[in-house]
């Protein structure tokens, strides 16, 4: 029990002393402090501001002309954007490449008809990556959905490599 009160005291005689430690000292002000303390005097000689000009009241012309300034900016800005900015946004693309269609098929996976210069890609995009379905016949000769997967299917097959070579010479005359 006396070191529970011997503790206490301490503390508190701690606390007392920060006190005092922090208590200002009755000592007389010095110069600067004086000299602070002074009054203000304005007939120094020194050059001073005049009175701040009375503002007019809210003026319908300032209103009116800060509107239609900041229209033409707004109207000008998106003029400018059409005009040169939209084709350098990330994701815009070049003139080259165009997505023609887009088709979910659920679960992040999608099918896509892309147009490379004069060319048509179907595509399958999945979250494991990109795979070349077909190339796409140009628009005049498109096959229908049929005729592709039978293409499809014909090329996912084994073949004789006579078959195959057969084929490909086809394709390139």
């Amino acid at each position: 029990m006396s070191l529970n009160r011997l503790i206490l005291l301490g503390a508190l005689l701690g606390m007392s002393f920060g006190a005092l430690a922090q208590a200002p000292l009755a000592t007389a002000p010095s110069a600067s402090e004086r000299e602070l303390q002074a009054p203000l005097a304005l007939d120094d000689g020194k050059p001073t501001q005049t009175a701040a000009p009375t503002p007019s009241g809210p003026s319908g012309w300032r209103a009116l002309g800060s509107l239609v300034l900041v229209s033409g900016l707004a109207v000008g800005g998106l003029w400018a954007f059409r005009r040169w900015g939209a084709n350098r946004l990330p994701g815009s693309g070049g003139t080259r490449m165009k997505v023609e269609e887009t088709l979910a098929l659920g679960d992040r996976r999608f099918v896509s008809i892309l147009r490379v210069d004069d060319e048509r890609f179907l595509v399958a995009l999945s979250p494991q990556g990109v795979n070349l379905m077909t190339r796409l016949e140009p628009d005049g000769g498109t096959p229908g959905f049929e005729q592709t997967l039978e293409q499809q299917v014909n090329l996912t097959t084994p073949m004789a490599v006579r078959d195959m070579e057969a084929m490909l010479k086809r394709e390139q005359s």
